[in-house]
């Protein structure tokens, strides 16, 4: 796997978790308007829905790129639920910098092997 090919996959796992992100704080806003607030704790509705779109996302991505769907993809997704919940719940800006310091630790060490 070159540079490339990782830094683009990078970059549409990201811009998914974005869409996610975005998705996620709609139906919660939605979501919240119509369900009794006291009932239901807003952090637990965003993350039930986080995770409901994020194993959806996984489940129509793979239907329609024609992928088998192997045991591993189903802990991934909920870890990007995970995520997804986080960046809804404390924002965009520190979902961001976390990620982005990850991926460059992470790329950094897969080529320092590497080369």
């Amino acid at each position: 796997m070159d540079y490339a090919t990782v830094m683009q996959v990078s970059a549409i796992i990201a811009a998914t978790i974005v869409l996610l992100v975005v998705l996620t704080n709609v139906i919660s806003q939605v979501l919240k308007k119509i369900i009794n607030r006291e009932k239901y704790p807003a952090q637990a509705v965003v993350f039930v829905i986080a995770e409901a779109l994020s194993l959806l996302a996984m489940g129509i991505t793979c239907s329609i790129m024609k992928w088998h769907i192997f045991w591993y993809y189903w802990p991934l997704a909920f870890i990007v639920g995970i995520l997804v919940c986080y960046g809804a719940i404390f924002g965009y800006d520190n979902l961001y910098k976390q990620l982005s310091t990850a991926i460059k630790a992470l790329i950094e060490a897969l080529f320092k092997r590497e080369g």
